[in-house]
C-alpha cells in the first residue's frame, strides 16, 4: 500500500482555499477541502491514475483535477507519493513556488 504524504506547501495551499471561502461560506469551505482530501486517497491503490503535468513532463510528477483544482503530486518510490500543491487550475502554474 502506497503512503500519502502532504507537504507543507500542499497544507498551505489548502488552508488558503480554506480562508478565501470562509466568510462567503464556512460550510462550502469545510466541503470543499474535505472532497480534495478524499479525491487524494484514491492514489493509495491507484498512485499512476493522474496524468502528468503537462508544463512539467516528467512521468514522476503528476496530477488529479478536483472541480478547478489541481492535485500536484509526485512519485516517490513504489510506497510513497508526495502531494506537492493544491492550485487553481485557473491561474499559471508558474505562480506556485515549488517549482522555483
Amino acid at each position: 500500500m502506497v503512503k500519502v504524504n502532504w507537504t507543507r506547501e500542499a497544507i498551505e495551499n489548502i488552508h488558503e482555499l480554506r480562508e478565501h471561502f470562509e466568510p462567503r461560506s464556512l460550510r462550502y469551505a469545510e466541503q470543499l477541502t474535505d472532497q480534495i482530501f478524499e479525491k487524494a486517497e484514491i492514489l493509495i491503490q491507484f498512485p499512476q491514475i493522474g496524468r502528468v503535468v503537462p508544463e512539467i513532463d516528467n512521468p514522476a510528477i503528476r496530477e488529479l483535477i478536483y472541480k478547478s483544482y489541481r492535485i500536484i503530486y509526485t512519485i516517490l518510490t513504489e510506497e510513497k507519493i508526495d502531494i506537492l500543491a493544491v492550485h487553481n487550475g485557473l491561474r499559471p502554474l508558474s505562480d506556485i513556488s515549488i517549482f522555483d
